[in-house]
């Protein structure tokens, strides 16, 4: 198959690109990765370009692993180019230059979501004294928008910062436990490209490909740029109506920037949608063009394109939306033949399940299967972060993350004083955790009789785990996936007992090994590492799947039920340029649906759901302010759903009075 197969051609144009910098715009459903899928076999197949002078980024694990799958099935094994996202590939370089005086604890270990709540935060709360965790979660938050705004560049930034003592504990905090913050990857990936001559990257670039460029930060974008100036064509891929990642301050400003940053760029286009049917597609649009500063775009549904479904559905309160939901649902199962897995509900945010709770008990009264994931990953589970902790210590024996991990999962119910003391005595003897650990566990004496039970106990068991594993060689070198797998489902066995309890972590590290076609353990470790569980899409398959609206980024279904679309949340709280980015994941969301949207709204909500978004406590709740003069008019939910249920009955009498 030739590499300008199938393409159309806005795509054909963008495709066969070379010679400069581009931006190439794309709205939803117009083709991009399949359009910078066959750029990049354009410039290996026609252009003579080695597959290892091509880097690409993509800003989610599940975005990548989709275009290495592309990429690598279209050119064959062998000849994929380095596609990875933006912080794996911050890991890899900081990594290859460890050996430099870099500003960051040796060996160079990344806190994943996990640790930087359970220990991290945990920890800096009781060091500063904070009534809430979420204080310091607002902390730590502040210095990862400071790093991603560049704003920690300013010279009198400390000064500035809201509270110089969280600094200063966090760095003391840091030191002891031997981490980075995922947060801070790029950052530290940037002032080395631009502080340091004596700093490589793996390896010689030619052209860097750049998926979702309107998701960059200005941290990101001055990586990029600094790539770009070696030499180094850069093809850049998005839409400024989608940049929803506000709160890792991304903004759509930096692709619509972008002919200004790089003059002389061509500036490309994809304009046919082959996603959204014809309301569909407009109706996003009504949202879309409420920014008068969006770039205009010239999309438009195929020609042969069908009408679609859309319906603004007004429901009395929360119970009647759930039911309601549950029976749009049914119909589109029982009378469009769908399968529950091509049904998608979004929601802005689920704390709790306060929103999916009540959807999904309606959905299982309907006989239909939900996916039931609590939202928390196997890797978080206490099996899952029992053996992530295991893994990472028979790689590092010194990982002070993974012992403190280990301790909280094998040690049930260890307490805060055995933690506060192990910690004061690294502090006093300037030494990490890890090593008042394993000083404990050769000298139990340096720590009083009343900490010593629980630590020894877990020294132990780890130890006596790993003198098995090294037993049964599952230690040794591995060069292939099935390898690697071997040695991981052989390791579960032995920590867990039960290869069924080790099944759901499993699982997930399979995916990420898959994604980075890794081949052994210290790799898995690192890109597990460097993961955001938090905007990772993921569905399953013979299900109903709810989701939160920045995971379904990325994702198409048959049919979206977008919930609670009221303005207590969307905007919500939002202020300023926060109210675009809900006014753009409104867009992405609607235009997810292929040939069915169902969009709904209360008047009233009670009890926990009252408590949730702008005027907490109060009950009454209006239409999102994005939906107001609405080319689709809203209608009563309730007849709505009754007419639905007409509709089926009229059809079921006429297959009984059809001749046979």
């Amino acid at each position: 198959m030739p590499w300008h197969d199938s393409l159309i051609a806005g795509q054909l144009e963008a495709a066969s690109h070379s010679g400069n910098h581009a931006r190439l715009l794309a709205g939803p459903g117009t083709g991009k990765t399949f359009t910078l899928t066959r750029h990049i076999r354009y410039l290996v197949e026609e252009k003579g370009v080695e597959p290892d002078r091509i880097l690409a980024f993509t800003f989610t694990r599940a975005a990548a692993q989709e275009l290495n799958s592309r990429v690598g099935g279209e050119l064959g094994e062998g000849k994929t180019p380095r596609i990875s996202t933006l912080h794996s590939f911050a890991l890899r370089q900081l990594l290859k230059n460890s050996h430099l005086s870099l500003p960051l604890p040796q060996p160079l270990r990344i806190a994943d979501d996990w640790e930087e709540r359970h220990i991290v935060l945990d920890d800096l709360k009781a060091l500063l004294g904070l009534s809430r965790v979420s204080d310091a979660q607002d902390l730590v938050n502040q210095l990862s928008a400071d790093w991603q705004s560049l704003t920690a560049e300013a010279e009198d930034w400390e000064k500035r910062f809201p509270n110089p003592q969280f600094l200063a504990a966090w760095r003391e905090h840091r030191g002891i436990y031997g981490y980075t913050l995922r947060s801070e990857l790029v950052y530290r990936l940037k002032q080395a490209l631009e502080n340091r001559d004596d700093f490589h990257l793996e390896s010689p670039i030619e052209h860097l490909v750049v998926d979702e460029y309107q998701d960059l930060n200005r941290c990101d974008l001055a990586v990029v740029n600094h790539i770009a100036s070696r030499d180094v064509e850069l093809f850049v891929a998005g839409d400024d109506d989608q940049s929803i990642y506000g709160f890792r301050k991304a903004h759509p400003d930096g692709i619509r920037r972008f002919p200004d940053d790089y003059l002389g760029a061509s500036e490309l286009e994809l304009e046919i949608c082959k996603r959204c049917d014809r309301s569909i597609l407009e109706f996003g649009l009504f949202v879309a063009a409420q920014d008068y500063e969006r770039t205009d775009k010239a999309i438009r549904p195929e020609a042969d394109a069908a009408d679609g479904e859309v319906k603004l559905l007004k429901f009395p309160n929360q119970g009647e939306e759930a039911r309601g939901i549950a029976k749009i649902c049914s119909h589109l199962v029982g009378a469009h033949q769908m399968e529950p897995h091509d049904i998608l509900i979004l929601l802005r945010s689920d704390t709790n399940g306060v929103f999916s709770g009540p959807i999904k008990q309606a959905l299982l009264n309907e006989g239909l299967p939900v996916s039931e994931s609590s939202g928390v990953s196997p890797l978080d589970e206490p099996v899952g972060r029992g053996l992530l902790a295991f893994l990472r210590l028979l790689v590092q024996e010194e990982d002070s993350l993974a012992w403190r991990a280990l301790l909280k999962v094998w040690c049930d119910g260890i307490g805060r004083g055995t933690l506060d003391e192990l910690y004061k005595k690294a502090r006093s003897r300037s030494e990490t955790f890890a090593q008042i650990v394993l000083a404990a566990h050769a000298s139990p004496e340096i720590l009083e009789l009343r900490y010593r039970g629980r630590v020894s106990s877990a020294t132990e068991k780890f130890m006596a785990a790993k003198q098995r594993v090294e037993e049964e060689g599952l230690l040794k070198s591995t060069e292939t996936r099935d390898e690697l797998l071997h040695s991981l489902w052989g390791i579960s066995a032995i920590v867990v007992g039960d290869p069924s309890e080790a099944e759901p972590f499993m699982e997930r590290v399979e995916r990420t090994v898959d994604a980075f076609d890794l081949t052994t353990i210290e790799e898995t470790l690192r890109m597990l590492e460097v993961e955001s569980e938090g905007i990772e899409q993921e569905v399953e398959e013979g299900q109903v799947n709810i989701l939160t609206m920045h995971r379904a980024k990325g994702l198409t279904a048959e049919a979206v039920v977008v919930a609670v679309a009221e303005d207590e949340y969307l905007p919500g709280r939002a202020q300023g340029d926060e109210i675009g980015d809900e006014r753009r994941l409104l867009y992405v969301s609607l235009t997810r649906a292929k040939h069915h949207l169902f969009v709904t709204y209360c008047n009233r909500r009670i009890g926990q759901q009252s408590h949730y978004g702008r005027n907490r406590g109060t009950p009454v709740r209006n239409i999102s302010r994005f939906l107001e003069d609405s080319p689709i008019p809203p209608q009563g939910g309730a007849a709505f759903i009754d007419g639905l249920a007409e509709s089926l009955q009229d059809k079921g009498a006429e297959r009984v009075s059809a001749p046979a």
